[in-house]
């Protein structure tokens, strides 16, 4: 407790999901917000789904696009899932599907498997991105093998880093 209240994040998001697990979300709010202001992307990710659902504070679906986004930025998959989820839809923002694509996209390269179906599903339609039956499968193929993509097999995921 010490840890946490000294401010050091990676103790305030263990506070955050003790009192998540413990059902007192406001505090688990509260933890988690704290470690969210210093940059930590799970405390992020997890105060981000709280606001998305408003559990435990006021339901802010702006905020938890902002939440997931600066967590996506740090390269966290389910945030970015969450956040190409929000895109696609248009829940709680504005609709652009080629921009969820790229999110799913990034999520998808670290192996995520929630991504990779998703994606797949939107190269099958069309919809966000160009048609393209092949990566569709590809994607969905992926997805149910449970494999990562090869080194480099995604545009804009740095080759050689693995997750």
């Amino acid at each position: 407790r010490l840890a946490a209240e000294s401010g050091l994040a990676e103790a305030q998001d263990a506070f955050g999901s003790m009192y998540c697990e413990g059902k007192d979300l406001a505090e688990a709010a509260r933890w988690w917000r704290l470690a969210a202001a210093q940059g930590h992307a799970e405390a992020q990710k997890s105060l981000a789904a709280m606001c998305f659902r408003g559990d435990g504070v006021v339901q802010d679906k702006a905020e938890a696009a902002r939440l997931w986004r600066l967590a996506a930025d740090q390269g966290l998959a389910e945030a970015q899932v969450a956040l190409g989820d929000m895109l696609f839809d248009g829940d709680g923002v504005a609709q652009d599907k080629a921009e969820a694509a790229r999110w799913r996209r990034l999520a998808a390269g670290q192996g995520h498997p929630e991504a990779q179906k998703a994606l797949g599903a939107m190269y099958l339609e069309g919809d966000g991105v160009p048609q393209d039956r092949n990566e569709g499968h590809r994607w969905l193929g992926l997805a149910a093998s449970g494999d990562p993509p090869q080194d480099g097999a995604v545009p804009g995921w740095p080759p050689g880093r693995r997750h």
